[in-house]
């Protein structure tokens, strides 16, 4: 009968744990094409992640545009896609299948349900990138994180990066 009981318990805590990557897009992300766990940061909208078969990709989040690497608020605005996504399980889905640098363009979505890529905009570590996605709520969250003066918006004059980058290669060119 003991073992019956250890049987059932066993059979019980497998089923709870299950295909964890499967249960949890269809708990938090029905849309999702599927879910990785969130390895690295690579700055405010480049992160890699693992899939389910245990392979690491990078993607690019869709709808912004963060700080690039030794511009201003680009440690700040990586460090809080830090804090929402890294180490953690994330639904994934494809916008497109690659951009020029061969990374899925995504929406990302947190377990709590979180479009990422708005919650970037809210906190104003990133810019709407206007030149791929032209939703209203994207635009909206960015002008009230302007005019509230959070994150990047603090700065007197926050240069986007798509104009720090030309910047940048007119420099070394």
């Amino acid at each position: 009968m003991k073992q019956i009981y250890l049987l059932l318990a066993i059979s019980f805590l497998l089923l709870s744990c299950g295909n964890k990557s499967g249960q949890t897009t269809q708990n938090f992300c029905k849309d999702c094409d599927y879910t990785v766990q969130v390895t690295k940061i690579l700055d405010g909208d480049t992160f890699s992640g693992l899939t389910a078969d245990n392979k690491e990709v990078r993607f690019r989040i869709y709808g912004i545009d963060a700080p690039e690497y030794r511009q201003a608020f680009s440690n700040k605005s990586k460090q809080y896609l830090s804090d929402l996504i890294y180490r953690q399980t994330v639904g994934i889905k494809i916008q497109e299948e690659s951009d020029i640098y061969g990374r899925p363009v995504v929406w990302v979505y947190t377990t709590k349900g979180q479009d990422v890529g708005a919650e970037m905009l809210k906190a104003g570590m990133a810019w709407h990138f206007k030149r791929y996605d032209s939703s209203a709520e994207y635009e909206n969250l960015e002008t009230q994180a302007r005019q509230q003066k959070l994150g990047l918006w603090r700065d007197i004059n926050p240069v986007a990066p798509w104009d720090f980058r030309k910047s940048s290669r007119s420099v070394f060119q």
